[in-house]
């Protein structure tokens, strides 16, 4: 529809046609999502591990659950696998130099479990897949086994997905590596484009206070590290990616400014984030909001604006 700047969405918006867009930017996404499930569809005589990795608030959980139910759609089987529920119990948790728990640290994975799992997945053999519970900073088993079928796919998704410290764990002549990202589609006016960081950013203040209770002055405290992480432990390594994927879609800020802009003005006036939250606050300016009921329940956006169970 030849939008390329937020002016020229705001005119979509004011002129009635936003679900038009909405369409077209949801048949792109899917399209794109079909192009890589081809690919590896293509290759699944010798695949059987695949590698998801991106930073914070990519979208890597629904892109994952998307590409699985298209790979299904094609006769492929998969199972999924979070990084996130190898996490260590908290109080192992590696710490920063100011004493902080690093959650961006490779070894914040427990290294030894994975590599044990991933071992016995190889060689056909069942696993009981543990599952970290966030509020509680600690890691359960629930009784869900899984095998690996000769024929079926693990999807394994996580921020580290692409460190070789944790591919290494399989042979790399049957693993296919995927890079998510989310890159803003839009620019302010034909000379600025809009920060992705800016973006995710936005992203994780609903999620963390919708899905993990977290107050937007705790996103902001520690969104300082999480950038530091995401270029310690995942920007080098996106080169090793076989394709990419990028999860923004061009109409997704008017559906978070309303839920997002509360949380930003909620954040203490003392608080050292103060000078992101006014950059995000002139950012939201500049676009006319809509309503997230217009946006679909199969969408990737849902990962970030749906209301939990």
């Amino acid at each position: 529809m030849n939008i390329e700047t937020v002016a020229a969405l705001n005119e979509v918006i004011r002129r009635g046609r936003i679900e038009e867009y909405i369409a077209f930017e949801e048949r792109r996404a899917f399209e794109e999502i079909k192009r890589i499930a081809d690919s590896i569809a293509e290759k699944t005589h010798r695949l059987k591990w695949i590698w998801l990795a991106g930073p914070s608030s990519a979208g890597k959980t629904t892109f994952t659950k998307r590409l699985s139910a298209e790979l299904k759609r094609q006769g492929v089987k998969t199972h999924e696998i979070s990084l996130d529920n190898y996490f260590v119990d908290r109080a192992l948790t590696p710490k920063d130099t100011e004493g902080e728990y690093d959650y961006e640290h490779i070894e914040a994975i427990d290294l030894t479990l994975l590599e044990r799992h991933l071992d016995k997945l190889g060689n056909g053999h069942p696993i009981e897949m543990p599952h970290f519970k966030f509020l509680h900073g600690r890691r359960e088993f629930r009784g869900e086994i899984i095998r690996l079928q000769p024929d079926e796919l693990a999807l394994i998704e996580g921020i580290h997905g692409l460190n070789p410290r944790i591919t290494s764990f399989v042979d790399p002549r049957h693993a296919f590596k995927i890079y998510i990202g989310a890159r803003t589609p839009l620019k302010l006016d034909n000379e600025t484009r809009i920060s992705s960081t800016d973006h995710r950013m936005l992203r994780r203040l609903i999620r963390d206070h919708s899905f993990r209770g977290n107050p937007a002055e705790k996103t902001f405290k520690f969104w300082p590290a999480v950038r530091a992480g995401e270029d310690k432990w995942i920007f080098p390594f996106q080169p090793l990616a076989d394709m990419e994927y990028n999860s923004a879609m061009g109409y997704e800020i008017p559906v978070l400014k309303p839920l997002v802009e509360p949380l930003i003005h909620s954040l203490p006036s003392s608080h050292p984030g103060q000078i992101k939250a006014r950059e995000l606050l002139e950012l939201l300016g500049h676009f006319t909001a809509i309503d997230k009921s217009l946006v679909p329940e199969d969408s990737i956006l849902q990962e970030f604006i749906e209301t939990p169970a």
